[in-house]
């Protein structure tokens, strides 16, 4: 995943994790579908993530056998060293960058998505209790009349 499909990932976000009393019923239906779309989205940008991480495993070994090859002892910031001047691992330093990146935002998002279930289900209980109270009210002055 990259950033212009995190773009269109997140392009809702905020009507996303928006909280309105007129359509408490309508948000709490929607929320674990929410959830559910951005949490496979973050299980796709942490294997992603995962994936990029492995090739510049691969390609660190390779330099290191290179340099093996050139010297008896290879010492890390050797490695480090001939790491850093290689292209392809400064490509692949930038991707897994970008990577981490996009899983921390996924991970606010399903974070925020769970705190906002709990305001659902906390503001749906305000509701309850206030109708619940007019109720009573109401009951109370039909009986006077």
């Amino acid at each position: 995943m990259d950033k212009i499909e995190l773009r269109e990932i997140t392009k809702s976000v905020d009507d996303d994790l928006a909280l309105s009393r007129s359509d408490l019923d309508k948000q709490m239906i929607h929320q674990p579908q929410l959830y559910a779309y951005y949490a496979l989205a973050l299980a796709k940008a942490m294997r992603d993530e995962r994936r990029v991480k492995i090739k510049q495993e691969m390609l660190e070994s390779k330099i290191y056998r290179l340099l093996q090859n050139k010297h008896s002892r290879v010492t890390e910031k050797m490695l480090v060293s001939e790491c850093h001047r290689d292209e392809m691992w400064l490509r692949l330093r930038k991707l897994i960058d970008d990577a981490e990146y996009i899983v921390d935002v996924l991970k606010g998002i399903t974070i925020a998505l769970i705190h906002k279930k709990d305001m659902l289900v906390n503001l749906g209980a305000t509701v309850r209790t206030e109708m619940e109270r007019l109720s009573i009210r109401t009951k109370g002055e039909s009986y006077e009349h």
